[in-house]
């Protein structure tokens, strides 16, 4: 009798299949402290693994009752009727969910949360909606729980992104369309105004020949008045040039370049640092903080035109905060002509202060379009100026679309055309800050580092 022998392959490893999950997960122990978690529960959590590693999953998971669960104030000393509820409501909650880890634990049931709010970060608390499952095992002995976590917002940004990029592309190729349309006519009518001038001058010359033959006439300039009237033509078609030119120009920006990326591997913070050296003198005002995560790996990029695109975003940023601070120099100035005392108490107690914040980092299993991506290169931009209106803001994109009034729309269409080429995504963020009226206002970029099937440029 012959005995069929199966072999079995051993379990992979747990953590590494983890790791390479779409879904957060963390692990924790019968006495619900957090002992393990993978990269995307960081990325989804905003928080590193060594802040919450020991901390108790009852700190994170306990639902929030109060506003003031978003932002802290640390120079309130007393603590008011609401706030002495909300705490005791919270307390409640962390004793109910703790009651129902127990119940899991003992019938090993595992039960799910939907539209759970939680914080971000244990000690930033910034609201996140998300679902999730937790799962009582027992491994060697040993109870514990793994709870997997879902981001509400993770499908929706997915969604609306790939929309809006949707409407971008139409409404690129409709400008597109117009703009071709528009530009053969335009050369038609330079080249017109540009032979109006040369006969006008050519029969200005012949005119000027003829009197001057007169023996009334002197040769040294043409009458007055037609002198007067040759320079007053001779500015008509000037002006029909300059504005034909200025239109071609825009019409140019509209279309975009055809040019191909000239792919080449670089260091992202080289062009970052290029366009502050170019930035920096021509706003001194502004306090330039830089966040830089120096190991980051290489980027496969153009890099001219990840400056034209870091140049269009640090300088609509500048400018914001100048425009911001020439405004509030002149409310200043207006409220001392009526109040002087108030004036001079506001200036001692409050000075707004310019500021750019620049960040990379390394962003773990990103959704770009349709691609996960198990890593992207993320580059966030940070001001605290002016900021974009709420109604603009899924908008800002667009061709012809500006916050500024002396914008002409096309900076941040030219910026999207641009990531967009390098299959990456841009994100814009704009919330209204505690003082001085400013809002905080960020861009993050964020590319792959690599392209692909691509003949990279190695000179």
């Amino acid at each position: 009798m012959t005995v069929d022998v199966v072999m079995t392959k051993p379990a992979p490893n747990f953590a590494f299949m983890a790791q390479h999950l779409f879904t957060a997960i963390l692990w924790v122990d019968e006495n619900l402290t957090i002992t393990w978690l993978n990269a995307q529960a960081e990325q989804l959590l905003a928080t590193s693994s060594g802040r919450l590693l020991g901390q108790s999953i009852l700190a994170l998971l306990t639902p929030k009752t109060s506003t003031s669960t978003f932002r802290d104030h640390p120079k309130d000393h007393l603590k008011t009727h609401s706030d002495t509820h909300s705490s005791k409501k919270t307390k409640d909650a962390s004793c109910s969910l703790s009651e129902r880890f127990r119940q899991a634990k003992v019938y090993q049931q595992p039960f799910i949360d939907h539209d759970h709010l939680v914080s971000t970060q244990l000690n930033n608390h910034t609201a996140l909606l998300i679902d999730y499952s937790v799962t009582p095992v027992i491994d060697e002995q040993q109870h514990g729980f793994i709870i997997e976590m879902w981001g509400k917002d993770r499908q929706s940004r997915i969604s609306e992104e790939q929309r809006q990029q949707q409407q971008y592309n139409v409404a690129r190729q409709m400008l597109r369309s117009v703009a071709h349309e528009i530009k053969n006519p335009l050369a038609g009518i330079r080249g017109a105004a540009q032979l109006l001038q040369r006969q006008f001058i050519k029969f200005s010359e012949g005119d000027f020949l003829a009197d001057a033959a007169l023996p009334q006439q002197s040769a040294a300039s043409p009458p007055p008045d037609k002198q007067k009237n040759a320079a007053k033509l001779r500015s008509y078609t000037d002006i029909i040039i300059v504005e034909t030119d200025r239109l071609t120009q825009l019409i140019g920006q509209l279309l975009g370049s055809n040019q191909l990326p000239n792919w080449q591997m670089l260091n992202i913070h080289e062009p970052l640092e290029h366009v502050l050296s170019l930035i920096v003198n021509q706003y001194p005002q502004v306090t330039l903080q830089r966040d830089y995560d120096l190991s980051l790996p290489e980027l496969c990029a153009d890099k001219d035109q990840l400056i034209q695109v870091f140049l269009n975003l640090i300088n609509n940023a500048c400018e914001s905060m100048t425009e911001l601070e020439q405004t509030l120099q002149q409310h200043k100035i207006s409220e001392s002509q009526e109040t002087p005392q108030a004036t001079m108490q506001m200036d001692s107690n409050s000075t707004y202060q310019p500021i750019l914040h620049l960040q990379t980092r390394v962003v773990f299993q990103h959704t770009i379009g349709s691609q996960q991506h198990k890593q992207v290169l993320q580059v966030t931009i940070t001001d605290n100026g002016s900021g974009i209106d709420t109604d603009l803001i899924g908008q800002i994109f667009f061709p012809m679309v500006t916050s500024r009034a002396a914008g002409t729309g096309l900076g941040l269409s030219i910026v999207q055309d641009i990531i967009s080429r390098h299959h990456g995504m841009i994100d814009v963020s704009s919330v209204q800050s505690d003082t001085h009226h400013t809002r905080q206002t960020q861009f993050a970029l964020y590319l792959p580092f690599s392209q692909p099937d691509l003949t990279i440029n190695t000179s």
